[in-house]
């Protein structure tokens, strides 16, 4: 089995807090991420599968870009999470909560034999990673 990683990234905005907390709550739970913020994601997608002898890979690059971005990049890129369907009310759009959420927009896509892991970046200090289920 090989493992081949491809990355991408997308720019997106978000805020916390419980619409049914107080100000006071939200704001001792969440701190300043109550007020609107962005990040600069970058998406690791991981895929497995064995090498096809004929082409050397174990996908088309290329067609994973296409995926990828048409799923996943044009959705999200410079997009307000909180508006967001995929994260109906009381669905906070935290890091952990999208990276879900891409997965459940790639795997059927590319199928859940060859996806095998999602590494979503914040930012340079804090990634989520999520392998389904």
């Amino acid at each position: 089995m090989v493992y081949a990683t491809r990355k991408f990234t997308f720019s997106a905005g978000h805020r916390y807090g419980r619409p049914e907390w107080s100000a006071e709550e939200n704001a001792r739970v969440f701190g300043s991420l109550t007020v609107p913020h962005g990040h600069n994601y970058t998406l690791e997608v991981t895929i497995r599968g064995r090498i096809d002898a004929r082409t050397g890979m174990v996908m088309d690059l290329g067609e994973l870009k296409r995926v990828v971005g048409e799923a996943v990049v044009s959705r999200f890129d410079h997009a307000d999470l909180n508006q967001d369907p995929l994260f109906p009310p009381g669905t906070i759009p935290t890091t952990e909560n999208l990276v879900r959420a891409i997965w459940d927009l790639l795997g059927p896509k590319l199928g859940a034999e060859r996806l095998y892991r999602l590494r979503l970046w914040e930012d340079p200090t804090f990634f989520v990673e999520y392998l389904g289920g």
